[in-house]
């Protein structure tokens, strides 16, 4: 029995924000006990931030192109289609 497949986009899983939080967690850690230097965390974390904000970026973008395909796919169909008004 197979599992239907999943659509979600990477970045509203559970997983990948447990997984960054995590991630920042550790750095933070690292930053503060053994380099001991915030400012070094504060550009890590800035850079994980900006870079979450370009990936949904680019998946808004596929979702307007796919869209603006389907419309224009649907208003090529409406010219192309044969017109029943009878030319006889």
């Amino acid at each position: 029995m197979s599992s239907p497949t999943d659509r979600t986009p990477l970045h509203q899983t559970t997983g990948a924000k447990i997984g960054i939080a995590v991630f920042l967690l550790l750095t933070f850690v690292y930053a503060i006990v053994i380099a001991q230097q915030i400012l070094l965390w504060v550009f890590l974390a800035l850079g994980v931030v900006v870079l979450w904000y370009a990936a949904r970026l680019v998946i808004a973008f596929e979702h307007i192109a796919r869209h603006l395909g389907e419309i224009a796919a649907a208003q090529s169909d409406a010219t192309t289609s044969p017109d029943d008004a009878g030319d006889d």
